[in-house]
């Protein structure tokens, strides 16, 4: 199944699981959204992945969410897939 034309926001994008998504996704010609909190982390996923758009963001963040979603409706002017590989520690 293509997803050419389909927006993907993959949290936890640049771990185990999360790289194996994300890559899934890049095959199937999915446009992807890498947030992550750390600038050289993010840095690293984006130049593996042709095309991605990254953002630093914390998911945990309600105002880095807010962002996050501003970003990719200015872009794309829409989302169509939403994958959650992370896991919040308190």
């Amino acid at each position: 199944m293509s997803l050419s034309g389909r927006v993907a926001l993959v949290t936890g994008g640049t771990w185990e699981i999360g790289i194996a998504t994300v890559s899934h996704l890049a095959a199937k010609g999915a446009q992807l959204i890498i947030p992550r909190r750390r600038q050289l982390e993010l840095d690293a996923a984006i130049a593996e992945i042709s095309g991605a758009m990254g953002i630093r963001a914390d998911a945990g963040r309600l105002v880095d969410v807010d962002r996050l979603f501003a970003a990719i409706m200015a872009r794309y002017g829409q989302l169509s897939v939403l994958i959650l590989t992370l896991a919040a520690a308190r």
